[in-house]
């Protein structure tokens, strides 16, 4: 039965939601946006289109790699706690910092790695939408 009282609640899926259980990364949380948000896929629609027909290869490329990670650090990633450290100690979020970690492709995988848990992230919070949105449906 679908529940007409909840159809027009709005869903804030420009404000984030923290995202702690991140596997193999404990402790980290990340403040992020559904991998579901338009202004996102719009972008990255584009990025993909830029290859022409190297399209479907264009995930291996470094330059998709770089140019996704800013993607990820414009439309996604919001905030972060525990997730970068300098120094030896935890580096507050900050949008320049982010850029850095998620357009880096480095011999360490850092970067890689870092786009692949923003992404992840932003798949539990696509996950949750629906999960609302089947709960607004009564499935």
């Amino acid at each position: 039965m679908f529940n007409l009282d909840d159809m027009d609640k709005p869903v804030d899926v420009a404000g984030g939601e923290w995202v702690s259980e991140i596997p193999n990364h404990p402790g980290v949380r990340l403040k992020v946006r559904s991998r579901n948000y338009k202004p996102f896929n719009v972008a990255h629609d584009a990025l993909l289109r830029s290859f022409g027909k190297r399209a479907t290869q264009a995930h291996n490329s470094p330059v998709y790699q770089a140019k996704a990670g800013a993607l990820l650090a414009d439309h996604i990633l919001l905030d972060w706690e525990n997730a970068v450290q300098v120094k030896g100690k935890p580096a507050p979020y900050d949008k320049e910092t982010a850029v850095k970690v998620l357009t880096s492709v480095d011999e360490r995988g850092m970067g890689q790695t870092f786009r692949d848990v923003v992404a992840y992230a932003a798949g539990i919070v696509a996950d949750n939408h629906l999960g609302m949105a089947e709960d607004i449906a009564g499935n």
